[in-house]
């Protein structure tokens, strides 16, 4: 498996590569910017992409934008996890709306990682296309709890469903 890393910092690249390949990936592609790492993906050999959100150039975000919006994209639907030191709610919804498939706060642990590499993997969201939006389904929850009803915040419901939570 190949893994693509778009990260500007060589001392957090040597970080992700062994853990990464402890955990099976045996091909590394690296990149600084999303222009590289678009390139890159269309040379082929890449089944995940592991991006940073700022970055001198052009960064993580802007590369998902690419992947996922762009008509010429080699692969829109490339599992993207995102690491950012930068976790305010502002930000976690652009990245929602960018098309990241996960988001990992810095500084991570080994088993973070793997929960959300695991996650993609056993538990896929459906891509979703509307006028506005390409990528994975922003809704995320727990699990056997429909969407619509985890808003709910009256106490009827929280009564009625404290079971189902337990």
């Amino acid at each position: 498996m190949g893994v693509l890393i778009l990260e500007d910092s060589a001392n957090m690249r040597r970080i992700l590569t062994p853990l990464l390949r402890s955990f099976g990936f045996e091909a590394f592609h690296y990149a600084t910017n999303s222009q590289m790492a678009l390139g890159l993906l269309r040379k082929g050999g890449i089944d995940l992409s592991i991006v940073d959100w700022p970055m001198k150039a052009q960064g993580g975000i802007d590369f998902a934008r690419m992947v996922r919006a762009e008509k010429t994209s080699p692969d829109p639907y490339l599992p993207i996890i995102l690491l950012s030191g930068f976790t305010d709610p502002e930000r976690m919804r652009i990245a929602r709306n960018m098309g990241v498939n996960e988001i990992l706060a810095k500084p991570f642990s080994p088993e973070a990682l793997y929960g959300r590499l695991t996650s993609i993997v056993r538990q896929p969201r459906p891509f979703f296309e509307t006028g506005s939006y390409f990528g994975p389904d922003r809704r995320t929850g727990t699990a056997g709890v429909a969407v619509p009803y985890r808003r709910r915040r009256d106490k009827r419901w929280l009564s009625a469903r404290k079971s189902d939570i337990a």
